[in-house]
């Protein structure tokens, strides 16, 4: 798969977008004249890399959509408009991830990527190649990197650009390009993780996880985990969740054998199985969350922080949120909304398995991050 198809073939599957059409937003006389259908080719292209590159699919697709509009408004003949628009869109990335580090420095609770979610529908045979440069495994190691290391990173182990034109799109000489690329190699490969290839396998893994949370059946869930698995749950404050990775397979059993007994008091939960940026995961569907009050937020985190101490067992916490949920004027410690209310998207959690475990489990809470599905 060449670096350009690559960049398309990220949109190609059918991940969930409230994004409108590429030409919906372009001037009515744009000054380059492309037909939709290589307009669109050309967004995708330039999504895959800004979304790569910043974790966010709707910064991604500001990007991908301003490097259009730029193309569109050249007078001059652009002899490869993809190559243009790789270098226009890696420019607008790194100058808008120097930005967002400073914000994410700051965020309050683990941060992950906005995930991309996929129906899981049989896809083409280069779904697990792309899953691996799409996880949110790696785009959570990517921040370990400047931006520039970032963009050199992507654009030679991802996209397949030789240093010569990663050194033109960066505006580094060569030796500087591979410079970055080694330094960043450096950083991430052993932390890198190497998935099961058996995707059925690692499907059916996460449908046992589910039902034994479902059930509340803690051995079942502690034989599922690696010993030394690890939950990270991105709320940014606006939602329940654990402010600290969970770290253990016995603490992680508990929180989820727990949580999972607990239904808002409107409505049911709606459960999907996705892939979640390649990976197998779960899209939940329920009534709209009012932000938390200071003394729901006090609460949740009390509990919590008793159950890392390992001083309250999974029934205890559930019993500690129900009687929160259920009294007072239908406040709760889950913010659930009126009854009928619209369901929203409530989480979506995916996991990443290796040597037949579940290692990581990692769930976007965070309402911001979840408007685009």
């Amino acid at each position: 798969m060449s670096a350009d198809e690559r960049g398309n073939h990220i949109q190609q599957l059918p991940f969930r977008s409230k994004a409108g059409s590429s030409r919906s937003w372009l001037p009515a006389e744009p000054g380059l004249p492309i037909d939709d259908a290589e307009l669109e080719s050309l967004r995708r292209h330039g999504f895959g890399i800004a979304y790569r590159m910043l974790g966010s699919v709707s910064d991604a697709e500001d990007v991908a959509q301003e490097a259009l509009l730029r193309l569109t408004r050249q007078e001059d003949t652009i002899a490869e408009p993809a190559a243009w628009i790789t270098t226009v869109t890696t420019r607008l990335s790194i100058n808008m991830l120097k930005s967002a580090r400073v914000r994410r420095e700051s965020y309050v609770g683990p941060w992950l990527p906005e995930p991309l979610v996929e129906d899981p529908a049989p896809g083409p045979a280069s779904r697990a190649e792309l899953a691996d440069s799409l996880s949110l495994a790696l785009l959570v190691l990517l921040e370990r990197l400047t931006p520039t290391e970032r963009a050199a990173y992507l654009l030679r182990e991802v996209f397949g650009y030789e240093y010569a034109q990663i050194a033109g799109i960066i505006e580094q000489n060569e030796v500087n390009s591979r410079q970055l690329v080694t330094r960043a190699r450096k950083h991430l490969d052993a932390s890198r993780p190497r998935f099961d290839p058996n995707e059925a396998a690692r499907d059916a893994l996460l449908e046992r996880f589910l039902a034994a949370a479902e059930d509340g059946d803690l051995k079942a869930l502690e034989q599922l985990l690696g010993k030394d698995a690890v939950l990270y749950a991105d709320s940014g404050g606006k939602a329940m969740a654990p402010l600290e990775p969970l770290v253990g397979a016995a603490l992680i059993a508990r929180f989820m054998a727990a949580v999972s007994q607990v239904r808002p008091s409107a409505g049911e939960f709606q459960s999907e199985r996705v892939k979640v940026n390649g990976q197998p995961g779960r899209l939940l569907r329920g009534p709209a969350e009012r932000p938390l009050g200071k003394d729901e937020q006090l609460a949740a985190d009390k509990a919590l922080a008793l159950v890392n101490a390992g001083e309250l067992t999974a029934e205890q916490l559930t019993a500690l949120v129900r009687s929160a949920r259920e009294s007072g004027d239908r406040s709760t410690i889950l913010g659930a909304s009126p009854p009928h209310a619209e369901t929203h998207v409530w989480s979506v959690l995916t996991v990443d398995v290796i040597d037949g475990r579940i290692q990581t489990v990692r769930i976007v809470r965070n309402p911001d991050k979840l408007g685009h599905l």
